[in-house]
């Protein structure tokens, strides 16, 4: 149904020079006042001409169409800007995120070209998800790729896919941009609807923890023996995170004062309190015991010289790069080292796998997962645990902590 005060708003602010991106409307099988039916109507002309038209239809009551089509004239590139700023404003993005998202956008003109957004329906976007299921990590990145079309890069031979989880989170974007920009009035439907994938489900692709022989040769090595390393990170951050399960950028970014002594436990507060921190979700945010295998190899010393030197971070000798992460170079240092103690060709092993090789010991132990969930910083899906009540005190987890045993030697820090 519309009304006829509707029109007369919309050529009187057109009138005025008000909205000036909004330039016509159109209305499809109107009943006029004499009972006969105009197919298709499209108010977009000359004031004069628009006045006898009103003056035609003035008897208008009944439309079977929609509400009116309004014609707007931003570029992909404009809304996508509109978008980031949002974000920005209300600080809903990470730094890393927001790094994350342009990149996406980036890739998404690429392949569309910098229409005008409201453009952009099914039809546009039929290939974008065939594409997007094609193309190589790091477009934008690779020098090999940067310089080429879209359709160059497909057509070349050596190109692996990249993994399906990060062909996802590109889809996922583009569908937020489209929730994002109906809501505000840019386009009149999300036409990204289904492009999404969804995780792979192949196990194949998925972490998978260390074994106790994989722990022998990471942590029994001549350099752990030795206190060989030539950065204390190295000793440190494999460790830490196979006593808590925490992310390795968790670990990276702590600060002194995150290391705390609650009741009589000492604990890791993992946060994002300071500006150079943050976590994956608000449910990372917590208090993990620090077990006592970590206390018995000289963290709390390790500490306290730090503090008298008047550092104020836990591996000062880290850097945050452009992406927000402190993680960078223990990744790559860790990837190596790895390598090193042969533990390369043991599939889908990498850094994560800590995270995974607490979480299996503890369930193989049958903690409950809400007591696991609370310890790695897991979200809660239960309404019960997750909306009602406060998280679990360090005093409830430090037993369930004090569970996670190796049968590993390892050597006691000690710096020269």
């Amino acid at each position: 149904m519309v009304e006829m005060d509707k029109v007369l708003a919309f050529l009187e602010a057109k009138k005025r020079g008000e909205n000036p991106s909004q330039s016509w409307m159109q209305l499809k099988n109107v009943k006029l006042k004499d009972g006969s039916i105009i197919e298709e109507l499209t108010i977009d002309d000359s004031p004069e001409l628009e006045a006898k038209l009103v003056e035609k239809v003035f008897g208008i009551h009944e439309v079977s169409a929609p509400t009116p089509v309004v014609k707007l004239t931003l570029l992909l590139s404009e809304i996508i800007e509109k978008y980031c700023d949002e974000k920005k404003l209300l600080k809903a993005w990470t730094e890393k995120s927001a790094i994350e998202n342009r990149a996406t956008f980036d890739l998404f003109i690429r392949i569309v070209g910098d229409e005008v957004f409201s453009a952009l329906e099914y039809a546009q976007l039929q290939d974008l998800k065939p594409k997007f299921l094609k193309l190589p990590a790091n477009i934008n990145k690779v020098k090999r790729y940067k310089d080429k079309t879209i359709e160059q890069v497909l057509q070349m031979d050596d190109v692996k896919p990249m993994a399906r989880n990060t062909q996802n989170k590109h889809l996922n974007r583009i569908h937020s941009l489209f929730l994002w920009a109906v809501k505000h009035g840019y386009t009149d439907k999300n036409y990204a609807t289904g492009l999404p994938v969804g995780k792979d489900k192949n196990p194949l692709d998925a972490r998978y923890p260390f074994s106790n022989a994989d722990l022998k040769e990471l942590f029994e090595s001549q350099k752990y023996k030795d206190n060989s390393f030539h950065r204390e990170y190295q000793y440190w951050v494999p460790l830490i995170a196979l006593y808590t399960g925490a992310r390795l950028n968790e670990i990276c970014q702590l600060h002194l004062k995150d290391i705390k002594l609650v009741n009589g436990i000492y604990i890791f507060d993992f946060n994002e309190g300071a500006e150079d921190q943050r976590v994956k979700t608000n449910s990372s945010n917590r208090e993990t015991p620090i077990h006592s295998k970590l206390i018995d190899l000289g963290l709390i010393t390790y500490i306290n010289q730090l503090k008298l030197i008047k550092e104020t971070r836990l591996f000062p000798e880290l850097k945050k790069n452009k992406n927000g992460s402190y993680s960078r170079r223990p990744s790559d240092w860790f990837r190596e080292y790895r390598k090193e103690q042969g533990v390369h060709n043991r599939s889908k092993k990498v850094f994560h796998s800590f995270r995974h090789t607490v979480i299996d010991h503890l369930k193989q132990k049958k903690v409950t997962k809400e007591i696991i969930a609370a310890i790695v910083g897991h979200g809660e899906e239960s309404v019960t645990f997750g909306v009602y009540g406060s998280k679990y005190k360090p005093e409830v987890l430090e037993e369930y902590i004090e569970m996670l045993d190796y049968d590993v030697e390892f050597t006691k820090f000690h710096q020269d």
